[in-house]
This record gives C-alpha cells, structure tokens and sequence, in this order.
C-alpha cells in the first residue's frame, strides 16, 4: 500500500494519502481458488495498481486478482517484483527484478547510503528521490464506485433451478455474466459453481453477494476475487 502510495503520487503529480488506499489481503485465497483459477488460465497475484479515470480521480488500491498467464504480470515469483506502465505514447513497459533477498536488499541500503552521503552540505533532502513538490491532494475513488470482473466461487444446493437464480440474482444487480461453471456433485448433494462476470460496478456486486447468502439455493459464499482487465 505504501508502495503503490508512493509511485502513484510520483506518477499523477499529486499527494495520495494512504488512508484512502484500499487493502484486501490475501487470507481468503483458498487452495481451491487457485485450481480453478488454473483451469481458467489464470493465476492469482497481490497486486497494487494505480490508474486516474476519465474524470481525473485516482483509483488506488492493493488487493488479490486473477492474472491471465499470457500476462508478464503472471511469472512474477518468489523475490521478484515487478512495475507494469501504461503511458502514451510509449505503450505498456513492464521492469522486472530482485525485490527482496539479503542480496538485493543490501545493494538498495548501500545505493542510498552513497546517495545520501554525496547530498549532505548540499541539500536539506538527502535522498533525491524524497524530492517532492506535490502540494495538491488527489481526489480519490471510493472502491465502491469502481468497475472490475470479478470471479465468484459459490457452493449451492444440487437442484433445479440453481443456474437460474444465480442468473436472476446478477440481472437484477446489473451484473452480467461472462462464463458460469459447475465442478460435479459431492457427496453431501451440493456443487461448487464458478462464475466469471463481465465489468460491472462494485457496489452491485456487493449488493448480489449479500442477496446471494439468503438465497434459499446457495449455501454459502466461498470467494469474490476481481479479475485483472
């Protein structure tokens, strides 16, 4: 969050305060999510973006996404890290390298200490990079008011009608479906239903979860992961 807090306030010229910075952690990604994920050529990431819309609001925030495996994004692990831009009119640029590790680690510490040591007398900011003259704070995006794709694991009751009330359920909440699968029938007569949404506002989405757990066919809830546009 820091991170992303930081590099988004470099990038739009503007102060991004971290409070308003939303952060979803990774403690509900299930082992389950990520077989299916898989099936569905993806791979799940924490990912920290950053992007202003047309209204020129900033929309920052840290959270898991199902990442396409044709995406650079995707063959990120371990210690790496990497930097995805999107910029006109240079394009999409992804830096990738060591991010952690007593190695890398170190290189950066020893990088700042010579940095520092050559700015001292010179300056009253030792660090170049700490240089900044952004005075404006930016407008910010409730995450409510944003659009995302979303993957959806639900268990429900093996009956008619099922399929149906997820699709009345989404209709209603404007919510449109891009794909909806079902892994079998387990013993205790109940299915896990996967489904794929098309871009769709976060609040509706948030308004089906909750009519989704009443629903007299679903039994519960499993995950709500977005999926990387």
């Amino acid at each position: 969050a820091y991170k992303i807090a930081t590099l988004a306030s470099i990038t739009f010229k503007k102060r991004i305060k971290i409070e308003n910075v939303y952060r979803e952690g990774i403690t509900k990604i299930r082992a389950e999510d990520m077989k299916a994920a898989n099936d569905l050529g993806y791979k799940i990431k924490l990912i920290a973006s950053a992007r202003l819309d047309e209204n020129n609001r900033a929309d920052v925030r840290v959270h898991p996404m199902l990442v396409s495996k044709s995406s650079t994004l995707s063959h990120i692990d371990y210690v790496k890290n990497a930097v995805s831009l999107n910029g006109h009119p240079v394009g999409h640029i992804t830096l990738s390298g060591p991010g952690a590790g007593e190695f890398p680690t170190a290189s950066s510490v020893v990088g700042d200490i010579l940095a520092i040591a050559a700015e001292i007398g010179k300056t009253d900011y030792l660090l170049p990079m700490m240089r900044c003259n952004h005075h404006k704070t930016a407008e910010t995006i409730n995450i409510l008011d944003t659009e995302n794709k979303y993957y959806l694991s639900l268990n429900a009751k093996n009956k008619l009608g099922v399929i149906g009330n997820i699709g009345k359920i989404c209709e209603g909440n404007n919510i449109s479906v891009s794909s909806i699968m079902q892994r079998g029938v387990s013993e205790n007569n109940t299915a896990d239903i996967t489904v794929i949404t098309e871009l769709c506002k976060e609040k509706d989405m948030r308004r089906a979860i909750a009519q989704f757990k009443e629903s007299e066919y679903i039994n519960n809830v499993n995950s709500l992961i977005r999926v990387q546009i």
